[in-house]
Formats: C-alpha cells, sequence, structure tokens
C-alpha cells in the first residue's frame, strides 16, 4: 500500500461549492498547473493528476477536524483514474471536487471529478485505509472520524472494469525492466510514495515499447501519430521503502485492440518473493486531437510476443 504523504498547498483558498454530481456538498481544491507538469506533446502529462489528486486530498484533511489522520496514518489501498480531456499549461487551474465514497470500518473511498474550466478532463477514485504507523497495521476509524467523513459522503462512483489477464502468467514472461527508488520520492512515513507508482508505471510501458516501435516514426518531428493514456488504476499490496537495489517493473501486454494497448505491470524485488503493487494502463493511438485511429499492423505483430493469451 502507498501512502499520502505531505503534499505542497496552493496559495488559492479552498472553498466548497454545490455539483449535482454527488448529491452533497462537496470539497473543492484548486491546483496550479506547473510548466514541469507537462509532456512532449503540451499536456499536462497523466501523472501530475495523482499529484493534484493527492494534494487535494491532503488539503481537505488538513483543514478538517481530524487533520491528526495524517499523522497517525492514512495509507492509499488504491487509485482508479479516467482521462476524459487534455489539460493544457496556462493561468486556470486545476478545480478538483472531491466526496467520500464506500466508507467501511477502516477503509472509505474519496472520488473526484476534475477540471479545468468548463471542461471535465478526467474523473477517479481512490480507496484509503486509515494506519497505525507505529504499529504497522490499519486501525479502526475513530467515531469521531467516520462522522466527520459522513458529512462528505455521496454518490458512488463506477468505472469501466478494465482488462484483467485471461490466465495467470509467472515471472519471466513479461517485459521486466529495473526500478530505481529516488530519494525525493519518500512520504512522511519513509515509504515510496503512492503518485510515484504511476510514474514508474509510465516508465516501465515506454521502456517496453522502445523495441516495437523501432523504425516508427512515433515522436519525429511533424508525424501526426501520437499515445495518449485513457485510463489507469494501480492496487498497493506492500509498502515499498528506499534501497540502493532496483526493484523489477514486469509488464506485459493484455489485450491488443483496434485502437488501443492494454498492460499489466507488477513490481517486485528481485531477491524476495514480494509483489508491491499492480498496476494497469490503457494506451491509445491517436491523431493530433486525440481521436483514436488504428494500430499499424507492424507494430500488432511486434506486440505479439508480449501479449499473453
Amino acid at each position: 500500500m502507498g501512502p499520502t504523504g505531505t503534499a505542497a498547498r496552493t496559495d488559492t483558498t479552498p472553498t466548497t461549492d454545490t455539483t449535482p454530481t454527488t448529491g452533497t456538498t462537496p470539497y473543492v481544491y484548486r491546483a496550479r498547473v506547473r510548466w514541469a507538469d507537462q509532456d512532449p506533446q503540451g499536456h499536462v502529462n497523466n501523472v501530475a493528476y495523482l499529484d493534484y489528486m493527492q494534494e487535494a486530498r491532503v488539503d481537505w484533511i488538513l483543514n478538517g477536524p481530524y487533520a491528526r489522520m495524517l499523522s497517525d496514518g492514512v495509507l492509499v489501498v488504491s487509485h482508479h483514474i479516467e482521462y476524459l480531456a487534455q489539460s493544457m499549461f496556462c493561468p486556470d487551474p486545476i478545480i478538483i471536487r472531491l466526496w467520500v465514497t464506500d466508507l467501511g470500518g477502516a477503509r472509505f473511498g474519496v472520488a473526484y471529478d476534475i477540471y479545468q474550466g468548463d471542461t471535465h478532463v478526467a474523473r477517479a477514485k481512490t480507496i484509503l485505509a486509515t494506519y497505525d504507523v507505529d504499529g504497522g497495521r490499519l486501525r479502526r476509524m475513530a467515531p469521531e472520524e467516520r462522522e466527520w467523513l459522513r458529512g462528505y459522503l455521496g454518490e458512488p462512483m463506477d468505472f469501466r472494469p478494465l482488462p484483467r489477464p485471461a490466465v495467470e502468467w509467472v515471472s519471466g514472461f513479461g517485459y521486466e525492466h529495473p526500478l530505481r527508488v529516488r530519494w525525493s520520492e519518500l512520504d512522511p512515513y519513509d515509504h515510496v510514495n503512492n503518485v510515484s507508482y504511476l510514474t514508474y508505471l509510465q516508465e516501465a510501458t515506454i521502456a517496453m515499447m522502445e523495441e516495437p516501435r523501432r523504425d516508427l516514426p512515433w515522436g519525429h518531428p511533424g508525424d501526426p501519430r501520437t499515445w495518449v493514456v485513457a485510463a489507469q488504476d494501480m492496487t498497493y499490496q506492500v509498502p515499498m521503502t528506499y534501497q540502493i537495489e532496483p526493484y523489477l517493473a514486469e509488464v506485459v501486454i493484455l489485450r491488443v485492440g483496434s485502437t488501443s494497448v492494454t498492460f499489466e505491470m507488477r513490481i517486485h524485488d528481485p531477491h524476495v518473493d514480494v509483489t508491491y503493487a499492480v498496476g494497469h494502463l490503457v494506451l491509445v493511438h491517436a491523431d493530433p486531437h486525440g481521436t483514436p485511429v488504428p494500430l499499424p499492423q507492424i507494430l500488432r505483430d511486434r506486440l505479439h510476443p508480449l501479449t499473453l493469451t
């Protein structure tokens, strides 16, 4: 599981607003887009959204009556995010409306509607768990914490499920990519921050695609084709900590569609039989406007050896 950690707060005051999306009063946070948040295509990179979500979540908790939840411990169990439109570097902030779903004994969900201006750019959900940092285990929420969360309880957010393996796959089949944890990726709990796992998923899939896209024109100036992330998720199983030796990301292709490719990534320690996290990513082959276009047959042929069947 990946903890939330502490995020930088913007210089704007958070407000509340009524939206028909949830049937309750959500918490609204405005995140400023940084120049470094852009990808080579000039769009806000998909991983940056997880950072905005973390900023909003931490700001919400710190501005509530139980800010100690962060120091006591709140772990991220999973993320699921769908990307609906492109956002850009501009004066318009990223506006995040969040509310609570799936309120249980030690776990709760946080749903997000994410906008830039009037454009609905993404929707997402995080499952979190209250945690005893000193004891190293989950803890049940205190009654007062539950009552506070209940005040933000709104409608559930459901997603179209991402593909899952039709058959079990074993280590050694997929593409292997070493992952080095940076010291700056640790949070106040001395765990790798949850956002970094999406960076690892991005890094591993880009490395995996280097050979299949060899001699193809993607990324060259003037080429009309591009790749966009349509959806991704991450389930955190065991906290990762800093170590000098690299971890191992193993990636397989679950599905090659007419315009998209779906990946699954598992993060291991090559010396220990532990899976730290499992993530999925749907990559769409698109034109400059983000409209899906068919995958060329040469690429489909090259992806076949790494596709789970």
